[in-house]
């Protein structure tokens, strides 16, 4: 029998290891959690269904060296640095009937960040002018491709071909 004075091994181990395992599920969980870890990782994740549709636009040729969500005015800010005049929006084929409702938004909670409307995506290679078909400036080459992808409904809205990298299209946490 043991004294009052004596306590268990096994009490006395099983603490600290209870401890460091739930610590080690609430680290794990966090940095799986929606939003949780890197947005870099996330940002590109949110564009990768788009990824194969934009290196389809390159042929496959150069080095993906930039992927982001952008908005319309990213977009048109990118296309002006790139010496390309921005195209008209297009025009709404039915004016007289009226937008359907948007449903509601899921929280945070429960979709994780919500889906870009566009993805701006950067190849870096050799793009002779003519290479890519429907670039902007027309019959210009250079060695970026700026692919902006539509997310929600995939389509190619845009491509640029340059030979500097416009200063709004980078943030260099989600530079490759």
């Amino acid at each position: 029998m043991k004294s009052s004075g004596e306590r268990s091994c096994g009490a006395i181990g099983f603490a600290p290891v209870a401890l460091l395992a739930v610590l080690v599920a609430f680290v794990l969980t966090g940095c799986a959690a929606p939003g949780g870890g890197a947005s870099a990782h996330s940002d590109v994740a949110r564009c990768a269904a788009v990824l194969p549709m934009a290196r389809d636009v390159v042929h496959g040729q150069g080095t993906l060296t930039v992927v982001r969500p952008v908005d319309r005015s990213d977009v048109d800010d990118i296309t002006r640095e790139a010496g390309a005049d921005v195209p008209p929006a297009p025009a709404s084929t039915s004016p007289a009937s009226p937008k359907p409702p948007k449903p509601p938004k899921p929280s945070q909670n429960q979709a994780g960040p919500p889906l870009p409307k566009a993805c701006l995506i950067v190849y870096r290679g050799n793009y002779p002018a003519g290479s890519i078909p429907s670039a902007l400036p027309p019959a210009h080459g250079g060695q970026y491709a700026l692919i902006v992808v539509k997310v929600r409904h995939p389509a190619v809205d845009r491509v640029l071909v340059t030979d500097t990298l416009p200063a709004s299209a980078p943030r260099s946490w989600w530079h490759f």
